[in-house]
């Protein structure tokens, strides 16, 4: 296709070439008049090509999934989130300080806990960050509807399910009157939560 623009392009180009150029002087002619001559006018002529490409695809946005958020991957270093620009400085929180460090998730304001022994530990998560609309602030109907292999489980949080493909980790769900509270995305074994 571009290839047939080119060649449009170009016969238009030459067609108009033809068409506005001006005729060169026959200087074998002789002057029969003796008045001055007029000078010829020029013609300019622009010709204007488009290159014509398909805009470049919007981002992918990073969604939740089994092992991670996005580029954001459970069990991955302190300090390849930060050289990647995934996660913030630290910020004080919830959790044995010795033993992780809290950060927000950058473009979320949502929270990531960063063992120092087994990396990214635990991941919080909105609706806003979950292709299925579950997360902080979801109905216990949509979640319920979503998570078909939720279990009751205590005495912090209402609901676990094993994580699709990786049975290393596990989501877990606070739910407050008919409302999600807490959604966090964890490694089985993490050491950042109670």
């Amino acid at each position: 296709m571009n290839r047939s623009l080119v060649l449009i392009t170009a016969a238009a180009a030459l067609a108009l070439t033809a068409c506005t150029s001006t005729p060169t002087p026959d200087n074998t002619a002789t002057s029969t008049s003796a008045s001055p001559t007029t000078p010829q006018a020029a013609v300019v002529t622009e010709v204007v090509t488009h290159t014509v490409t398909n805009p470049p695809a919007a981002p992918v946005k990073p969604v939740i999934g089994s092992f991670g958020y996005g580029d954001l991957k459970l069990g991955m270093t302190r300090q390849q989130a930060l050289d990647a620009r995934l996660i913030g400085p630290d910020l004080p929180g919830p959790g044995p300080a010795d033993a992780c460090s809290v950060h927000e998730i950058v473009g979320t304001g949502q929270k990531v806990q960063v063992s120092k022994k087994l990396g990214v530990a635990s991941i919080v998560f909105t609706p806003e960050m979950a292709s299925d609309g579950v997360g902080i602030g979801a109905t216990e109907a949509t979640l319920k509807a979503e998570y078909t292999n939720l279990r009751p489980t205590g005495p912090n949080y209402s609901y676990r399910a094993v994580a699709d493909n990786n049975p290393a980790a596990e989501f877990i769900f606070r739910v407050a009157e008919g409302k999600v509270t807490m959604a966090i995305l964890l490694l089985d074994n993490q050491d950042c939560h109670n």
